[in-house]
């Protein structure tokens, strides 16, 4: 056994730490954290059992797929209680990104709708600011 055959940490490729492409999962580790993509999936301004980031205390969420009225739905289950969650409700309820309000609702939701109403206000502003403007180019105008 050369010296080229084991790694910088001493042991065997391939070895007890299970080098890349041995089956082992050797590779880099993934998060187990939130996904950076995923976004909050409030219905309406209320929380979601759905919703990615809520989460149980007690790690009794189960998400199950069943056939509502010949949809098939997500479904949220509470293994402690054996029927669906209760959502915003449950004491050992929590949102994992801390937008979950003491009365149900979702914090993302509601910062959204606040900036849509200041985006509409903006554009209220502009719009009075060019008619002003087009006030005065007109009576500039009669100047030359």
């Amino acid at each position: 056994m050369g010296v080229h055959a084991l790694s910088y940490d001493g042991f065997r490729r391939g070895g007890r730490r299970g080098g890349r492409g041995t089956g082992r999962g050797g590779g880099p580790r993934r998060d187990r954290g939130y996904r950076r993509d995923a976004t909050p999936k409030p219905v309406g301004d209320k929380c979601n059992p759905a919703c990615p980031f809520f989460r149980c205390s007690q790690n009794a969420l189960m998400y199950t797929k069943k056939y509502i009225k010949g949809r098939m739905m997500t479904v949220v289950m509470c293994r402690l209680v054996g029927d669906r969650c209760i959502g915003y409700n449950c004491q050992y309820a929590y949102c994992e990104r801390k937008y979950l309000l003491p009365d149900g609702r979702c914090a993302w939701a509601l910062r959204k709708e606040e900036k849509e109403e200041d985006f509409l206000k903006d554009l209220e502003e502009e719009e009075k600011e060019f008619r002003q403007m087009g006030k005065k180019v007109r009576d500039f105008d009669d100047y030359l």
